[in-house]
């Protein structure tokens, strides 16, 4: 039975069974799947850091933004002033996540 999972193009760029091919291939076509899941890996633990990042930042904002509303009922002269201390947060929660 043939490995299929892992292939390698001969000279005429067609695949074949790593079973087919020699060893050396075999070794350096597995050391670069390796290398491909491995930065797959670490794209993949990035993506869920910056989706939790996301979340969070969300989060504050809506908790920021629910208290600058509280925060205009009581003391409408502030308003201004809060708006601009929630959009600030805002801005730079997003610098953050795109940067990251």
């Amino acid at each position: 039975m043939h490995n299929y999972q892992l292939a390698a193009r001969d000279n005429n760029a067609s695949l074949q069974p790593l079973d087919r091919i020699s060893p050396s291939m075999a070794r350096k076509t597995q050391r670069e799947v390796e290398r491909v899941i491995s930065q797959g890996l670490v794209v993949e633990v990035h993506e869920q850091i910056r989706a939790v990042l996301a979340n969070t930042a969300l989060d504050n904002v809506g908790a920021l933004s629910a208290l600058e509303a509280h925060l205009i009922e009581i003391a409408p002269l502030g308003e201004a002033r809060y708006k601009h201390i929630v959009d600030a947060y805002a801005l730079g929660a997003s610098r953050v996540i795109t940067r990251w």
